[in-house]
């Protein structure tokens, strides 16, 4: 963990105790005494939160020393070596703070924090795990559990691990350390289940489907339709080796360009291959209306639209297909309410407001064309402010896309 982010933690802590300490030092100690212990601990208070650590460290020990039995001081003391990145001289401060008040704020947890960096993960895992359950400060609750996860991995408990990352970024979801953390660990974890699937089944279908989606991601078209081949060699019946086959030959067809004709053949027979033995797959089913829609075979295009939308009627753009097929067949009474269950699917969808506004003025409604329309081009301009992109949309299948330059681009 950074040392930033430690000392994000450390004022959190502070804040908890600073009002205490100087209480608790006043009523512990004798008069002058306590005048003077008052007096050294509201400069160290002074120190610390203007980022003097060294300074700080300085009087909080020889407070410590002159008083040793005030929990507060060594709670600051801590506190302060941790500011410091020096994790093991504040373990004993926050373990004789706590030993001297166990209700403390916070201290259990930044002591876990303190084991969990110097690498003590079995003696750090019990804090973080009541602290992470049980704490409400955000910000604490952040780095506990980016802790939490580090010590899971520590000790070898790579599952734990990813669990408390798939909490971090249910609460986090936008923060950019989470976000590192975690796709860190799900690579790593990704990795190692993988060498473990090599090791106990070299030759199993698992492993060749897995190693084609390995090479399809980093756009080895080839080395990908080789090994979903030998899935379809070890099992000729393993529902989808022929639709990633047929995405790869797609994607190898936006590469080619004009000459792509041949590879779009090939891909539409594995999505026919592919429905031929599983009939439900609403992707494979979807990918060949595509292909029959821009092919311009349009009752084909809404057969296979039609027959992914029964598959997953939640498929937004199938259904986006679906109607823009409609529309183009003068069906755009039926397109129409298609189209709205688009939009409702999916309201950030574009291409779905821009057909529904086609669909609209196909049947003679121009109030609601004119809304559609308003809402697309809303979107369209939001979306230019994010780099063009099309937006998330579903993991797998092509993007459903605008034929020409629309109004409002």
């Amino acid at each position: 963990m950074s040392a930033k982010a430690g000392r994000v933690i450390g004022a959190a802590l502070l804040g908890a105790m600073v009002a205490r300490g100087s209480l608790v030092l006043a009523q512990t100690a004798q008069p002058p005494e306590s005048a003077n212990a008052a007096s050294a601990f509201a400069a160290a208070e002074r120190a610390l939160a203007e980022g003097k650590y060294e300074e700080a460290e300085r009087m909080y020990a020889d407070l410590a020393r002159r008083m040793p039995g005030v929990s507060e001081v060594h709670a600051k003391l801590g506190v302060t070596y941790y500011q410091q990145a020096k994790y093991a001289e504040a373990i004993p401060e926050l373990r004789r703070a706590l030993a001297l008040k166990p209700a403390l704020p916070n201290l259990d947890a930044l002591l876990a924090m303190s084991q969990s960096e110097v690498g003590q993960h079995a003696e750090a895992l019990p804090g973080l795990k009541r602290a992470f359950d049980k704490t409400s400060d955000r910000a604490l609750t952040r780095m506990v559990g980016l802790h939490l996860e580090r010590t899971y991995m520590g000790l070898g408990r790579d599952a734990d691990a990813v669990g408390v990352a798939l909490e971090l970024s249910r609460r986090f979801p936008e923060d950019p350390e989470v976000l590192y953390h975690t796709g860190r660990l799900f690579s790593n974890y990704a990795y190692l289940q993988t060498m473990t699937l090599q090791r106990v089944a070299p030759d199993s279908v698992w492993l060749h489907q897995a190693a084609g989606e390995a090479n399809e991601s980093q756009g080895l078209w080839d080395a990908a339709i080789k090994e979903y081949q030998r899935v379809l060699a070890v099992a000729p019946e393993r529902p989808g080796a022929h639709f990633r086959i047929g995405r790869v030959l797609l994607a190898q067809s936006q590469q080619q360009g004009a000459d792509a004709s041949g590879l779009i053949a090939q891909a539409r027979q594995q999505f026919e291959a592919e429905l031929h033995r599983d009939p439900t797959n609403a992707n494979a089913a979807y990918e060949l209306g595509e292909l029959q829609r821009k092919a311009g075979e349009l009752d084909r295009a809404v057969e296979s639209f039609g027959a992914a939308v029964r598959s997953d009627p939640g498929f937004a753009e199938a259904l986006v297909g679906l109607g823009r097929t409609l529309t183009a067949l003068n069906r755009g009474a039926e397109a129409v309410p298609v189209l709205e269950r688009a939009t409702t699917l999916d309201p950030e969808n574009e291409v779905a407001f821009y057909q529904l506004s086609q669909a609209y003025g196909a049947v003679g409604n121009a109030t609601a064309e004119q809304t559609a329309l308003a809402t697309f081009q809303r979107l369209r301009a939001a979306r230019r402010g994010e780099g063009d992109s099309l937006g998330p949309g579903r993991p797998d299948v092509t993007r459903q896309e605008l034929a020409a330059q629309p109004p409002g681009r």
